[in-house]
């Protein structure tokens, strides 16, 4: 029954009562998800299809499956049919199929789908869109009045009363449940009937509407009018209309039918017909339903936002709405919603609906704010703030409307003021910072008077109390909340309360800016820059003293926070942003240069950052505020101990003084770059380095090159200058010298000078390497080949390669050393044929080493030989020279010390070099050269490395060279056994080395396969199987034998300091691992490094197998302490490494304790700090017991404890405390009871040295007393720890805190004497065998002793 101009609410009582929602316990909307498919409301009986419909003619097989037949007919191009065609079919066509479909679908359908293709009528050869386009057109022509629109729809209502009626509609379903698809189905037709059913009214509403809006253009009538239909179109769309949900079940026919009908009630909806929200109230669901599924497209967002409007009709206050309302509230966590301009104006449309959903909706949007990205969180803040000024909006427009005031007031008071109020106050900075992202919309339009009106009734009851709270973190919030919302004011409260919420302000600023909490006053600080760089003007000019006083005054000089001191530079660059401060500020700056030096290095970022800034400034000059003088300093020190050369200090630096030292311009030339550039090289080489390694962030590739060819030229007019004063010949260097820009550089030839102009050259040529392969630099790269090609490398390499055998002193020995291997690394980077007798000089100076005295062959540097040699694709020549030396001179016959190389050798060597062949080269040099490559000692060495692992033949070689080591450690260590015969202590060196090389060479090959986590090779194992299996037995036994060369009395002096030589550059650590940047200074390598291969050694001898197996051992764990550091602990690495601690305790001789405790202690505190695995100090520890230490093995002792304590990780120094009182507890546990001892003189010399070390240090101590915290308070342990703590502790206020509450633990109970009470507080020191066996057990775990104060 028709309801004309119905306006009331709608209940849907009888939508989706089946369709539940579940929320499943996350609690988050976005996990929302259905029990059950979208169910009906009505039951769905199986359609007889003979007794309801006729069935399609035996011997009419046609398909007649639309889905099927407009397959290819879309693809069509859907213009108008010819005008001939469309005259062929008319209205009485039309009206004939109808009347012949009185109990059949199947006339109409065939009108539509199926012409006869028999008959000559153009109108069958139309395509199945076209045909139906041209019946359409019909219906919509202004000739297809009322009475035929009855006679139509009146023809079509008794047979779509019957399929509605008898469910005909309904297709088939096998036995599993779906649906049987037969396109000559009764179910089919019927379908398809349905579906030219809503093409038909869908075709009148349009030319209705159409003649409707031409009628209304040329009267000037209302156009809100509703536009009257007639009660037979009305009863068919009614029907097609309550068809929406049945149709949901009906497969693919169903779902296209349903998709027609859609369109009809759309068409309906917005065409402003008559009794139009009776048409919605099963599409809003429909279309809800499928815009949330997943494969839901823009397209259904956008059509379910165009009747946004009708949910307006709906009843919130039905029961019946709550499936809906969970449907709508899964919206606003949708993407396709919250990434689309019409979903947001949806959910938008939402907040306006009813003031009830506001708070649902709210709630919904709460929950997603966590985790949510940015993207979403500012699609939250818009559809906020259009939702809100929406709601003010409506609110203005009609006074009258309570509704509308209701919903801004909801808004206000359950959405925005709730997130307000957890901006505040919520203890995760996460959910802080994602609420201000949502409110940012309202910060941003604050200047709006209606929006800051809102800010302050939200804020106002909020904000004043929270900034006194006693919570650091409320105060924190609230600092931020107060620059976003600033001045926080009542707009139409007048002047004079605006001037009292300023000063309020400001008096909240000071009051943030002094508070105890570093970092509340950081907070402060930001507020101030923010609110002074934006409000400049509007505040007191007394008031902005105040407040820049505290920053520049107080905060720059803050000793207690770096985060306090590089915020106030911060805020100092912020309201520099503002032309306005600057002529207050000219004068301040001057006092903040100083921190250009500061220990921190933000706050030294922080300062280059203000320069920089400062130099974009026209009028003020940033070397008025730090001197040139101090940024070169800055610069050098950035490039040397652990600051990082490449940082972004040392970067900031760079570009700051980058037009002082390369000046760029017209009037500017390259002597004056030149000039420019020697000055720097010489008064501070040092911040040059820095500077050249930067370059190639500030300067373009063809500018870097032609610097390079200008200093190159500068290298050269030294070198000639320092030949002519020696009488040498320049005619080779001469064609570099033609050139006239360098004639006024005019400097005294300078070793130190020369190395660092060749190191720069080396540096910038390194920056734009990668850059000189394109195309375009092409240029630049025929500019370098232009000076560097031919024999200028050859001659400046051997200018300063023959310095090095000169006898110089070694400072001028490193320095030509730097040069070498510069110049070296530059033509590494060149191709062979392009440099003349640089390749033969190379080789020849290899064949020379042998021949060398060994005083002068430890002072060469052959290293980068081999290197270059490698990058000109000799690898495989490299490798095989350094494994038939090392071969040699571990073979077996060589073991009696004597020289490895015969003088028919020495002869064969000297050929070789005449023909450009590699020689074979002494054992110290071959072990030098490896180590530094292995090392990566300077750049082209780690070019070197990646060549050789690279090369499956080259490493094999030298994998193979390096295990003879080990065989002939096992030869000595036999014949140790079966004689007293001695091995030169150089040669036990060299096994040592050896054998370093070897480990160091695995974890590189390891590296190089890119497998994360690393893992121990079977060829790594194998070495620690064997110095578990033989090293560590040979040395037992030799402690066991009370001899002369017995290991109690071994002097290994001379070899105890091998420890690792590859300190640097090794594979890449884990992030969590990775190591400040080792100290260096303008070189690349110390000068022990560039001027020796070898380690010297004693050319004494000693007892050879004693030796031997220390030397393998402490080379051995060396290595595997760095891999604790790459790739972290496995447990078969810590379980020998375990084992090889009990060597500790059976030897007296403190050298041979010496040479393993650094290296055990080392391998300990890489697995406590990077893996949090206590099993290796634990057994360290427990063989600590019966050393009695020596002065060398105290201070190792105390700086392992100290590096142990001082880590920021209170966990990890917790672990190992908690080890501590683990082996504590065990030690006095085997040791029983003993009168009248001392406790620490129970527990052994050396865990007494290591209890002392953690009692006289005041965090460790405190650290120590917390532990003892989670002790059995019956402990013995706990209580002599609580007495050696009060005896030999730095008592703090917190350590005699808990001290006092360990103490006060112990209670008299009733009935119990004064002298019964002081015997017990006397216990026997050993406790319960239970207990300790229970922490053994606990501590067994590699996490275990972790214990959380």
């Amino acid at each position: 029954m028709r309801m004309h101009g119905g306006t009331g609410k709608l209940k849907l009582s009888n939508i989706c009562t089946n369709s539940d929602v579940e929320i499943i316990p996350n609690g988050r909307f976005s996990s929302l998800h259905f029990k059950n498919n979208l169910s009906l409301t009505m039951t769905a009986k199986q359609a007889d299809d003979d007794a309801t419909m006729e069935a399609p003619p035996a011997n009419d097989d046609a398909d007649i499956s639309f889905a099927e037949r407009e397959d290819d007919d879309d693809r069509e191009d859907a213009a108008a049919a010819d005008v001939h065609v469309a005259s062929s079919l008319d209205h009485s066509d039309l009206f004939s199929a109808v009347e012949e479909s009185v109990i059949s679908c199947r006339p109409l359908v065939d009108f539509f789908y199926h012409p006869n293709n028999d008959d000559d009528n153009s109108a069958a050869k139309l395509t199945t869109r076209q045909r139906r386009d041209v019946i359409c057109s019909i219906v919509k022509s202004p000739k297809f009045n009322k009475t035929r629109a009855r006679r139509l729809f009146s023809g079509l209502t008794p047979l779509l009363r019957k399929v509605v009626d008898e469910e005909s509609y309904i297709p088939d379903q096998d036995d599993d449940g779906d649906v049987i698809v037969d396109a000559n189905a009764a179910s089919t037709l019927a379908v398809l009937y349905l579906r030219i059913c809503a093409f038909l009214v869908d075709a009148y509403l349009d030319g209705l509407l159409k003649r409707q809006r031409k009628g209304t253009a040329t009267s000037n009538n209302n156009n809100n009018k509703r536009v009257e239909v007639i009660d037979e179109v009305f009863e068919v769309a009614e029907m097609l209309h309550d068809l929406l949900f049945p149709l949901q079940n009906c497969g693919k026919e169903g779902m296209t039918t349903q998709s027609a009908i859609f369109s009809m009630c759309e068409n309906y909806w917005h065409g402003n017909f008559e009794d139009k929200e009776l048409f919605v109230t099963q599409l809003i669901p429909l279309l809800l339903v499928k815009s949330l599924e997943d494969t839901a497209q823009k397209n259904d967002v956008k059509r379910l936002c165009s009747i946004r409007d009708a949910i307006d009709l709906l009843d919130f206050e039905c029961e019946s709405i709550t499936t809906l309302k969970n449907h709508l509230l899964r919206t606003v966590a949708n993407p396709l919603f919250l990434q689309s301009t019409e979903g947001k104006k949806f959910i938008t449309h939402l907040f306006q609906v009813d003031a009830s959903l506001v708070v649902d909706l709210h709630k919904a949007i709460k929950v997603q704010l966590f985790e949510a990205k940015r993207s979403i969180l500012n699609a939250y803040g818009e559809i906020y703030y259009n939702a809100w000024k929406q709601s003010a909006e409506t609110t203005k427009e009609d006074e009258e409307e309570e509704q509308g005031g209701e919903i801004q007031t909801s808004i206000e008071e359950n959405a925005l003021q709730d997130m307000m109020y957890f901006q505040i106050h919520a203890a995760n900075p996460k959910i802080v910072s994602s609420i201000r992202i949502v409110l940012d919309k309202f910060y941003v339009n604050k200047k709006s008077p209606d929006v800051e009106s809102m800010l302050h009734r939200c804020y106002g009851p909020l904000l004043w109390r929270s900034l006194s709270a006693t919570n650091a973190r409320v105060r924190l919030q609230a600092a931020v909340v107060l620059s976003d919302t600033f001045p926080l004011r009542d707009p139409d409260a007048g002047q004079e309360w605006t001037e009292a919420c300023v000063q309020k302000s400001v008096e909240a600023l000071i009051s943030l800016m002094s508070d105890e909490v570093a970092a509340v006053r950081v907070a402060g600080s930001n507020a101030t820059a923010k609110i002074l760089s934006e409000f400049w003007v509007a505040i007191p000019a007394n008031d902005i003293r105040k407040l820049l006083n505290h920053i520049i005054a107080k905060h720059a000089s803050d000793l207690t926070s770096s985060a306090v001191r590089a915020t106030a530079i911060k805020t100092v660059t912020t309201l520099l942003e503002e032309d306005k401060t600057h002529a207050v500020l000219r004068s301040l700056l001057p006092s903040l240069g100083n921190l250009i030096h500061d220990k921190s290095e933000k706050v030294r970022l922080a300062v280059v950052e203000m320069l920089l800034f400062v130099k974009k400034i026209r009028g003020m000059k940033y070397y008025h505020i730090v001197d040139p003088q101090n940024l070169l300093s800055r610069l050098a020190d950035e490039g040397r101990g652990r600051n990082n050369p490449t940082g972004p200090v040392a970067i900031g630096l760079s570009e700051l003084l980058s037009n002082s030292f390369f000046p760029v311009g017209k009037n500017k030339t390259m002597s004056d770059i030149i000039n420019r550039t020697l000055r720097l090289l010489t008064d501070n080489p040092g911040a040059a380095v820095t500077f050249y390694r930067n370059a190639g962030t500030q300067l373009g590739v063809n500018s870097i090159s032609k610097l390079i060819a200008a200093l190159m030229r500068c290298l050269c007019m030294l070198i000639v200058q320092d030949k002519k004063m020696n009488c040498e010949d320049i005619s080779n260097l001469s064609i570099v010298m033609a050139d006239d820009e360098i004639d006024s550089a005019k400097v005294p030839p300078n070793t130190a000078l020369m190395a660092t102009i060749a190191e720069s050259i080396m540096i910038l040529w390194g920056s734009i390497e990668a850059d000189l392969k394109y195309e375009q630099n092409e240029s630049a790269a025929d500019i370098l080949m232009e000076v560097f090609s031919g024999n200028v490398l050859t001659e400046v390499y051997s200018h300063f390669e023959s310095k090095t055998v000169d006898g110089l002193e070694d400072v001028k020995l490193a320095e030509c050393s730097r040069a070498c291997v510069a110049i070296l690394d530059c033509a590494g980077k060149m191709k062979e044929a392009e440099i003349e007798g640089l390749r033969a000089h190379v080789i020849g100076e290899l064949a020379k080493a042998t021949d060398m005295p060994p005083e002068k062959r430890t002072r060469m540097n052959f290293s980068p030989n081999m290197a270059l040699l490698c990058e000109w694709g000799m690898t495989e020549d490299v490798a095989q020279c350094l494994s038939n030396s090392i071969l040699n001179y571990f073979s077996l016959e060589n073991l009696d010390g004597k020289s490895n190389l015969s003088k028919k050798r020495k002869l064969r060597g000297k050929k070789a070099a005449a023909k450009d062949e590699l020689p074979q080269l002494d054992i110290e040099t071959s072990l030098g050269i490896l180590g530094n490559i292995l090392k990566g000692s300077f750049p082209a060495s780690l070019s070197a490395r990646n060549s050789i692992i690279k090369s499956e033949t080259a490493c094999t070689a030298i994998s193979t060279a390096l295990q003879s080591a080990r065989t002939a450690a096992d030869t000595i260590i036999k014949s140790q056994q079966a004689d007293e015969s001695e091995v030169s202590i150089t040669k036990i060196k060299h096994i040592g080395n050896a054998i370093e090389c070897y480990g160091r060479l695995l974890i590189h090959k390891e590296a190089m396969r890119g497998e994360v986590p690393m893992r121990l090779s079977q060829e790594a194992k194998e070495l620690l199987s064997w110095v578990t299996d033989n090293i560590i037995p040979s040395m037992m036994k030799s402690v066991a034998v009370e001899e002369e060369n017995s290991l109690s009395k071994l002097d290994i002096s001379a070899i105890s300091g091998i420890g690792s030589p590859m300190t640097c550059d090794d594979p890449p650590r884990r992030k969590s691992n990775r190591r400040s940047a080792r100290e260096s200074d303008v070189s690349f390598l110390s000068s022990d490094q560039a001027t020796s291969n070898t380690l010297p050694g004693a050319s004494k001898h000693t007892s050879s197998g004693s030796a031997v197996s220390i030397s393998s051992a402490s080379s051995v764990l060396s290595t595997f302490a760095e891999w604790l550091s790459i790739s972290g602990a496995e447990s078969f690495l810590l379980i020998h490494i375990s084992k090889w601690c009990q060597v500790l305790g059976a030897t007296d001789n403190i050298k041979t304790r010496e040479s393993l405790l650094g290296s055990l202690f080392h391998v300990a505190l890489r697995s406590l700090k990077d893996d949090r695995d206590a099993t290796v100090f634990k057994e360290l520890l427990l063989h600590l017991k019966d050393v009695d230490p020596g002065t060398k093995e105290k201070e190792i002792i105390m700086e392992s404890l100290s590096i142990i304590t001082s880590l920021r990780d209170e966990q990890i120094a917790t672990q190992a405390l908690a080890t501590i009182i683990y082996v504590t507890r065990s030690i006095i546990v085997q040791a029983g009871e003993s009168d009248g001892a001392e406790f620490l003189d129970m527990v052994g010399p050396g865990m007494k040295e290591v209890l002392l070390s953690i009692l006289n240090n005041k965090r460790s101590s405190l650290l120590l007393a917390k532990c003892l915290l989670n002790e059995p308070k019956v402990s013995s342990v706990r209580e002599c720890l609580v007495k050696e703590m009060r005896a030999n502790s730095p008592m703090s206020d917190a350590l005699e805190a808990v001290v006092r509450d360990l103490s006060g633990e112990k209670v008299v109970t009733d009935g119990e004497s004064e002298e019964e009470t002081e015997v017990e507080e006397k216990p026997p020191i050993i406790p319960e065998q239970a207990e300790a066996a229970k922490i053994s057990a606990l501590l067994s775990q590699p996490e275990a002793g972790v214990v959380v104060a």
